[in-house]
């Protein structure tokens, strides 16, 4: 194996490590809704109530605006963590099989 393909394969796993920190830090700022509910309440709840104001809200709505959006969060946080669960097991697999490909041409 010459120098060059060393140097192709390292360039390729810097990136795949660069990817999967890159997804990493995405699913972390998806899970904040979870956290703060009244603060994504208060932000998005000109747009679920024709314009009205969080303040002008019925307690009711406020809750129930409050649990959308934490349920949207929560299931955004699982569908992320599917995602990166996958591509862990994929980068797994691949690494075995580079591995095993590597064994061979020795």
């Amino acid at each position: 194996m010459s120098s060059k393909d060393s140097i192709v394969r390292d360039a390729v796993e810097v990136r795949l490590v660069f990817a999967l920190i890159v997804l990493a830090a995405l699913l972390m700022v998806q899970g904040c809704t979870a956290f703060n509910p009244q603060g994504a309440a208060i932000q998005q709840a000109p747009t679920y109530y024709n314009g009205e104001q969080y303040s002008q809200l019925s307690p009711e709505q406020k809750m129930q605006l409050e649990d959308h959006l934490s349920n949207q969060s929560n299931t955004a946080w699982r569908t992320g963590a599917d995602v990166a669960s996958s591509a862990g097991q994929l980068g797994q697999g691949t690494g075995v099989l580079l591995w095993g490909i590597h064994a061979i041409q020795r």
